[in-house]
């Protein structure tokens, strides 16, 4: 099922919420243009997730119940209307705050290495791990303009 899309100048992660909501063709020009806007999935109130679109980069942000960013997948765009992910960031949080408890950073290379960065907070300490996986995983195309349903996938095929 398809959700309905909002558009935006930015989401505020700080404050929860959207700044500046667009008309349809507003955000259509801005992503013509290849200027930076951002699609609210699901509702402009309590988004699912937030798609934030720019020149060469696209960052999708999947929101919680309490619209913490517990997820934040880095798209590159690596040629002509090909993305790739080169960064997901999970965080766990504290209870019902909006203090990071555990988070960790994967950050993907085209070759297959994944570089893996596990930061706790209290107490404060940090793992690191290298590994490999399939690239061609985290391939994607250019969206086109109100079509975001291939980058807002929680699990990548």
């Amino acid at each position: 099922m398809k959700q309905p899309v909002y558009y935006c100048k930015s989401w505020f992660r700080a404050k929860k919420k959207a700044t500046e909501l667009w008309s349809h063709e507003k955000a259509e020009t801005a992503h013509r243009n290849r200027q930076t806007y951002t699609a609210l999935v699901g509702s402009a109130e309590q988004p699912c997730c937030f798609v934030n679109v720019a020149d060469k980069v696209v960052v999708v942000g999947f929101l919680d119940s309490l619209l913490r960013e517990s997820l934040t997948y880095a798209f590159k765009e690596v040629e002509a209307g090909k993305l790739f992910l080169t960064m997901a960031v999970h965080r766990e949080f504290d209870t019902d705050t909006d203090q990071v408890a555990v988070g960790i950073t994967y950050t993907f290379d085209q070759t297959g290495v994944v570089q893996i960065r596990r930061e706790f907070f209290k107490p404060h300490r940090v793992e690191s791990a290298t590994s490999t996986f399939d690239p061609t995983i985290n391939d994607a195309v250019w969206p086109a303009f109100g079509t975001y349903d291939d980058l807002v996938l929680v699990e990548r095929r």
